[in-house]
C-alpha cells in the first residue's frame, strides 16, 4: 500500500472593508500537480520534517518570505494526501513582501470566486469553504455565503 503524501500549506489572506480574500497561487502550465489551477502555497514534506517546519521551508521557497504569527487551522485527511491548513493575516502591501518564485502569480479570492472558480479543485474548495467560516467568525464579517 503506498503511503499518503504528507504536505503543509499556508492561506495568507486579508481583509478589505467587510471582506475576507485569501491568496492563493496561479499554478503555472508545466507543473507537475494541476498546472494551470489555483491552490495554497505549500507542498510536502522532506524526510525528517514536521508539518511546521514543510510549511516554513515551502514558503520561504515559493513566496522568499519567512512566516510568524501563522497559525494551525487544520488537518485534511484525503485518498492521497494528509494536508496541514495554516492561515496568516497579512497586511494589504503583503504582494510588495513577497517575490512568487513557483507557479505564475498569486491572486486574492473571496469566497464567492472561490466557490464559483473551476480552476480550484473540490478538496481545496471544501477547505477554504471551511477556512472562509472560521476566519470570518474570529473577524466578526457576516456573509452570506
Amino acid at each position: 500500500m503506498e503511503s499518503k503524501r504528507i504536505i503543509s500549506v499556508l492561506a495568507p489572506y486579508h481583509i478589505d472593508g467587510n471582506i475576507l480574500l485569501i491568496f492563493l497561487q496561479k499554478r503555472s502550465k508545466d507543473m507537475e500537480r494541476l498546472p494551470n489551477y489555483f491552490g495554497f502555497f505549500g507542498g510536502g514534506a522532506e524526510e525528517g520534517e514536521n508539518p511546521e517546519e514543510t510549511l516554513k521551508r515551502e514558503i520561504e521557497e515559493e513566496l522568499n518570505f519567512i512566516i510568524k504569527d501563522h497559525l494551525f487551522f487544520k488537518k485534511y485527511e484525503f485518498s492521497r494526501k494528509i494536508m496541514s491548513v495554516y492561515h496568516l493575516k497579512v497586511e494589504d502591501n503583503f504582494e510588495k513582501q513577497i517575490e512568487i518564485r513557483e507557479g505564475d502569480y498569486g491572486k486574492y479570492f473571496s469566497k464567492e470566486e472561490v466557490l464559483n472558480e473551476p480552476k480550484i479543485i473540490e478538496g481545496d474548495k471544501m477547505i477554504l469553504r471551511d477556512l472562509f467560516n472560521e476566519l470570518e467568525t474570529k473577524h466578526n464579517i457576516s456573509n452570506i455565503n
